[in-house]
């Protein structure tokens, strides 16, 4: 197809992208706002949908804003920051509504909302790649449905510690990464950051020493790096997580593993899902624990706690921050979709990654859990596991949306329900 065309943005996309209606049909555009009225540029099939490379505002909406980023639009990873925080908040409830939309119990739910105080600076992890090819290095994020990376040189929703450490590794190691792969920045001891990298090519060995250099000059906590086919990490100093739990002591966790991205909002999340699970004095089935950042709050309260994660370095994580704190629970290295309780707990709490957990939730179902608080980062995966529980007798009984990370297009949503 390949042309221009004109027309109005009739809504958002669950990634944040416009949805505009044309003559031709609606297509799919960045950066433009529902209500505005928009020139389509390099309008193609993709995926079996129409979409627009760019898109020219011509008449902009009351809740466009001037982004804090100036590369925004090639970046990709922040498709909300040219919009008013009422216009997001209204956009990320919508998507929990929709995900729990005709469900049992759903029309009776007060919908709750937690913000985020800090807009910018607030995200304490990342993940990014490089390439190094005919056009030289390119460090940064993957814009969505693309192959090729977003050059960054720094990052506005990065937290200071965690845009300074990016800022320090990408001028000493610019000129050393071959071939591609993965860099890693998460918050670690005395407010430095740590990095841990990933490569399937081998690596050049100044590339290692420095490393070495940026954690024995104080720069970085540590440092990671894994290349050429190695089975385990080179390190210097301590390469791993550490954060505040939302007890306010430290919470141990890898770098390349999984944590929530913004304190802030997780000290919230945290407190939500005990007040909904209730497990003073009650069995608790945790599915997919990570590194503890629940486990450790339920563990405080609940009779026994079950902890199940398949990462071994996660798990063992979660069972050093359980023993810091004087607290005790199983810690299971098993896959959540699979583990076989052996009598069903009072209440369980899951947490899967984006892609949710449908086998777990079968199991769920199979074990006759009386109640269940789910966390999720992705709603609709969220509202297919919703529907799989209320065909079996689940009924919702409350929803909160959390936005955890601003100027974004994710949301995180914690869903209680009871098995009637």
């Amino acid at each position: 197809m390949n042309e221009s065309l004109e027309g109005t943005v009739r809504d958002l996309s669950r990634f944040g992208e416009g949805v505009v209606k044309t003559e031709q049909g609606l297509v799919f555009a960045p950066g433009v706002l529902p209500g505005e009225r928009v020139t389509l540029e390099r309008v193609k099939k993709q995926g079996g949908a129409l979409r627009a490379d760019r898109a020219r505002v011509l008449d902009s909406s009351t809740q466009r804003v001037e982004p804090a980023c100036p590369i925004v639009g090639r970046c990709g990873g922040c498709p909300l920051m040219i919009a008013t925080a009422p216009l997001q908040a209204k956009f990320k409830r919508g998507l929990l509504e929709q995900a729990i939309a005709g469900l049992p119990g759903a029309e009776d739910v007060l919908l709750g909302w937690i913000g985020a105080k800090e807009a910018l600076g607030y995200r304490m992890r990342a993940r990014m790649g490089w390439q190094v090819g005919g056009r030289g290095l390119r460090l940064g994020y993957h814009p969505p449905r693309s192959d090729q990376l977003a050059d960054v040189r720094g990052c506005a929703v990065l937290h200071p510690v965690i845009d300074r450490g990016f800022r320090d590794v990408r001028r000493a190691v610019a000129g050393h990464l071959a071939g591609k792969g993965e860099l890693h920045l998460a918050m670690g001891e005395g407010e430095r950051a740590v990095v841990a990298m990933r490569s399937d090519d081998a690596q050049p060995p100044e590339l290692f020493r420095l490393l070495e250099s940026l954690v024995a000059e104080g720069m970085l906590a540590g440092a990671a790096l894994r290349a050429g086919g190695a089975s385990t990490d080179a390190t210097w100093g301590e390469p791993r997580e550490r954060r505040e739990g939302a007890d306010g002591e430290p919470l141990w966790g890898t770098v390349a593993g999984f944590s929530q991205a913004n304190d802030e909002v997780n000290r919230a999340l945290v407190g939500r899902v005990v007040e909904l699970a209730r497990p003073a004095g009650r069995s608790v089935l945790e599915l997919f624990c990570g590194h503890g950042n629940l486990t450790v709050a339920l563990a405080r309260e609940a009779e026994s706690v079950v902890a199940i994660e398949l990462d071994e370095a996660a798990a063992e994580a979660c069972r050093e921050n359980l023993r810091a704190r004087g607290l005790e629970a199983t810690v299971r290295t098993d896959d959540a979709e699979s583990y076989r309780a052996p009598s069903p707990p009072q209440v369980a709490v899951i947490d899967p990654p984006r892609i949710g957990a449908p086998g777990a939730v079968k199991r769920l179902v199979r074990l006759g859990v009386p109640e269940i608080v789910y966390v999720s980062c992705d709603p609709p995966t969220l509202g297919r596991d919703l529907k799989q529980l209320s065909d079996a007798g689940y009924t919702i009984t409350d929803a909160i949306a959390l936005d955890m990370f601003p100027q974004t297009a994710h949301l995180e949503c914690v869903v209680r329900l009871e098995r009637a």
